[in-house]
């Protein structure tokens, strides 16, 4: 497979990404009229004027960016022919799966739908339409009627697992089922494909199913989960711990067991140690974290495969949520350490923190 043409080209779009000096200075401005006037001098440039007539303050912004990332990350896939298309497009379809668990999560907590809707990711495969029109449904049920009314392949895995969460009112079994649904068939597709680019791409998303099983399993032990039910959300395909080792940590009495026995993993090397009363959402929010510092590393080395491709992806939704959080803050003039504390961190992307998290 030849990414020679593609990584070419990703060069290009690479160098208008925005880098710490620019969200240094978004940082220092207070007034979200400022920003919108540095973010017409970008790549974002061109929605804001479009949009101009239409919008202002943070819709625009919000607007600005939706539109602008769905028009690069659909460029990207048009540059892309044969396995290296199919393996963007499965790196892109995380996104999808990310938008409907967000919807689902609104619902289950009765958020507001256009506070629902500041959280969902642009898409190649579904216009903003689309999840805008799932956010009019009255509930999950009518969200999940919806999927199957417009031919959405994602209302087989959710219709299959209602009548559970109707039974018990937990969100994770719809959202397992989501993960599972994406996870197992992009294993599939890449089982095709069979080069060594497709084994990368394996090897993300088996790391994305390791740091997901082992939040669900602290949260197993967190809520004192007894039930053999608990095993039925370990998701499949996890890059270095098997299944069996996550039932293990999800069968530990306490927080402290469960973090004796993670010690031994190569994920606590990487991310370090954690106090035996950390709450799951702290440990998730830690493990994100260093998702993230993962995914957006830049290799220069790396120029004929897979690996510019993700790391664009990655870099550019870093940079879409950062500008989101800082337009957020600055619109509702909030202070500069909370917006700090909503933005994710990244070397090479966004500059030192100016605060301690």
């Amino acid at each position: 497979m030849s990414f020679e043409y593609l990584n070419t080209r990703l060069h290009f779009m690479k160098a208008k990404l925005l880098g710490p000096s620019d969200f240094a200075r978004y940082l220092d401005m207070h007034d979200l009229g400022d920003l919108i006037a540095a973010l017409a001098e970008t790549d974002y440039g061109p929605e804001l004027e479009r949009n101009s007539v239409e919008y202002s303050g943070y819709a625009l912004v919000e607007t600005a960016l939706m539109q602008n990332v769905q028009r690069v990350f659909s460029k990207l896939s048009s540059m892309a022919f044969d396995e290296a298309h199919t393996l963007v497009r499965i790196l892109l379809e995380r996104f999808e799966v990310f938008n409907l668990k967000t919807i689902l999560r609104g619902f289950h907590t009765g958020t507001p739908p256009g506070e629902t809707a500041s959280s969902l990711f642009p898409t190649i495969l579904y216009p903003v339409s689309f999840y805008q029109e799932l956010l009019k449904r009255d509930g999950i049920g009518a969200v999940i009627d919806f999927l199957l009314t417009v031919g959405n392949r994602y209302y087989k895995p959710l219709s299959e697992r209602q009548a559970d969460y109707d039974a018990t009112h937990k969100l994770a079994v719809l959202e397992s089922a989501l993960d599972s649904y994406y996870f197992g068939g992009s294993r599939k597709v890449l089982q095709t494909v069979g080069d060594e680019n497709a084994v990368a791409v394996r090897q993300m998303l088996g790391t994305e199913v390791d740091l997901l099983n082992l939040v669900y399993a602290l949260r197993v032990v967190e809520e004192n989960v007894e039930s053999e039910e608990k095993y039925r959300y370990i998701l499949d395909g996890g890059e270095r711990l098997s299944k069996e080792f996550i039932r293990d940590l999800s069968n530990s009495p306490d927080k402290a067991s469960f973090f004796r026995k993670f010690e031994d993993t190569d994920y606590a090397k990487r991310v370090g140690a954690f106090d035996e009363n950390v709450t799951a959402g702290t440990f998730q929010e830690r493990l994100e974290e260093y998702f993230y510092q993962v995914m957006c590393r830049y290799d220069p080395g790396r120029t004929f495969d897979i690996h510019l491709a993700s790391v664009y992806i990655w870099r550019k939704i870093v940079e879409m949520t950062d500008l989101r959080v800082i337009a957020s803050g600055l619109w509702r003039r909030v202070p500069r350490e909370e917006i700090e504390r909503k933005m994710i961190w990244v070397e090479g992307v966004t500059p030192e923190r100016a605060v301690p998290a």
